[in-house]
């Protein structure tokens, strides 16, 4: 995947925006790419990746108050001086923690594509099918609530 981000930065063709979601267990995984994510995000002059990192063994629970407070002010740090609390270092990119709330991803995603003018956004998915499924539901979801934008889904599970 580093080798994708590394082409597109050179040659994004018509690509204007970009989203790439690393999933990772445990924080060991997360220790081998943060150099090379931040050197592809300097290199990003166009700004058209958003790299969005999730820790899915710490869980989230939107129902405890202490997990809610841990979210939002980790998210004020890095905003504030892209101080990432979970890597313990500066990072141009934020690790969250817990699974990714696909329905709040791509509705993000959708509503910037439609800034951007587009009707129609592909995802490529590339992980277990658990994931996959998940993913595609919540783009059926959103493309049948929206009749003026589609998404096209596309996996490779493993």
């Amino acid at each position: 995947m580093i080798s994708v981000l590394r082409n597109l930065v050179e040659n994004p063709g018509k690509i204007r925006r970009a989203f790439f979601y690393w999933t990772v267990r445990d924080q060991n995984a997360l220790k081998w790419f943060p150099s090379i994510l931040d050197d592809i995000y300097d290199a990003d002059t166009s700004h058209i990746f958003q790299i969005r990192h999730f820790l899915t063994s710490a869980k989230y629970d939107d129902r405890d108050i202490g997990q809610i407070l841990l979210k939002y002010a980790v998210r004020a740090q890095h905003k504030h001086n892209d101080m990432d609390l979970v890597l313990g270092r500066q990072a141009h990119h934020m690790i969250e923690t817990g699974r990714p709330d696909w329905d709040e991803e791509l509705t993000s995603v959708k509503e910037e594509a439609k800034e951007l003018g587009f009707k129609k956004c592909g995802i490529f998915l590339c992980g277990p099918l658990k994931m996959a499924e998940a993913v595609d539901e919540a783009s059926l979801k959103l493309s049948q609530q929206d009749s003026d934008f589609h998404f096209y889904f596309s996996k490779e599970t493993f």
